[in-house]
Formats: C-alpha cells, sequence, structure tokens
C-alpha cells in the first residue's frame, strides 16, 4: 500500500506490505527504506485498518492468486482507499473486475506480450502495449527527418483507416495534436492502431538510407 506522508523532509510515499507468509513480508520490507512489513491476510479488516487503509492512496494486489487480488482490493477501496491496482493472471476476468470499480488491472500475459512487440517491431519504436487481446496497440515511436510525417500538418497527411495520433511528447511537454500540429524532429509520438495496420505505423517510423 501506498500512503501519503508529510514534506518535512520525509519521503512522500511510504510503503507497507502486507504478506501471509512472515518471512517474505519481514524481507520484502527491510528491501525498502521506507517500507513497513506487516504479517497478515489482506482480506483481514484488523489488518487492513493496522496498516491505515483509510488514508492509503493506493492498494496494489500482487498475490499469487487473482480472488485474493480482486477481494483485498475491493475491500481496502471499501475501507477508504482511493485507487486499486490488481494483478490478475486469468486475462478474462479483466472486463469483469473493471466493472467492479478497480482502476488498474495488471495482466502478466499483456505486459510479457507488450515487451516481445517492442523487440519485433520495425522502425524507431520506442515501446508498445497490446490491448484488448491484440485487437490494437499502442505504439510510441520517434519521429525522425526521414518519415513522411515530418514538416506536414496533421489534416493533411493520409493517415490509413484505423490508425490516429493521440498524443506527441517533445521535451517535457504532452501535446494533444489537432489539425494545425505538426510533428517536428525527435518527437516522440503516440498512436493507436488496429492490428491490421500496424505494419503501416512501421514504415511511418522506418529509417531510409538517406538518413545515414
Amino acid at each position: 500500500m501506498r500512503e501519503p506522508r508529510s514534506e518535512d523532509g520525509c519521503p512522500d510515499v511510504s510503503l507497507k506490505v502486507i504478506e501471509v507468509d512472515g518471512e517474505t513480508a519481514k524481507g520484502g520490507a527491510d528491501r525498502l527504506r521506507h517500507g513497513v512489513g506487516r504479517h497478515g491476510n489482506a482480506l483481514d479488516r484488523e489488518i487492513l485498518d493496522e496498516a491505515n487503509v483509510a488514508a492509503t492512496e493506493t492498494i496494489v494486489a500482487v498475490s499469487n492468486d487473482d480472488e485474493v487480488n480482486v477481494l483485498s482490493s475491493l475491500l481496502a477501496k471499501r475501507y477508504g482507499a482511493k485507487r486499486a491496482v490488481t494483478l490478475i493472471n486469468n486475462s478474462s476476468y479483466g472486463p469483469l473486475v473493471s466493472s467492479l470499480g478497480i482502476d488498474v488491472v495488471v495482466s502478466p500475459r499483456d505486459v510479457t506480450v507488450s515487451t516481445i512487440l517492442q523487440h519485433v517491431r520495425r522502425g524507431r519504436i520506442r515501446a508498445v502495449h497490446s490491448i484488448r487481446d491484440g485487437l490494437a496497440e499502442v505504439i510510441e515511436a520517434e519521429a525522425l527527418e526521414t518519415s513522411p510525417l515530418m514538416g506536414t500538418p496533421l489534416r493533411e497527411v493520409k493517415l490509413p483507416a484505423g490508425i490516429i495520433v493521440g498524443a506527441i511528447v517533445r521535451g517535457d511537454d504532452v501535446i494533444i495534436p489537432h489539425g494545425d500540429t505538426v510533428i517536428q524532429t525527435k518527437d516522440r509520438v503516440i498512436i493507436l492502431a488496429t492490428a491490421g495496420q500496424v505494419k503501416k505505423v512501421e514504415k511511418l517510423f522506418s529509417v531510409s538510407l538517406e538518413f545515414f
């Protein structure tokens, strides 16, 4: 659990680890400079009270049991936690769990697929996240001088259907693009693309021989 702390020179977060295995709880807390380990069950109201769940900003449930993760997240939110991040191994649970009020569902399968895709995708692709069981991908790509997107307002760029430019990261600024937006060299472009159009995104950010 993550709990806000004061600004009197102390860290801005306080971590509390709840673990049914005593040795694991102690070991986990020892690795955290500002963490406290608690031996107990996250489904136990008394343990949640001891962890001050009512003042908790975020609970992160990452046990090996999906049901425990879901129930502990829901209990923590019921007792005052503002946000829940929940590990779900069974991807079919995802849509159901989200509808229950859990804020973020993390699937190891999706994370693994996204990591693999980042290495497989061609062009200046910086990051890839697969969504909806591979129906689409969120892609972060670096714009180079040779990209056909460069120097032209987005309204004049003939993007294929199924490709949407969602955001542009330029230095420390995040730009929500509109028709007049012009992509510049070294911009990081966030794109949503359906599965059938991903190869076209790769081509948009590929490095041509003229670049070298």
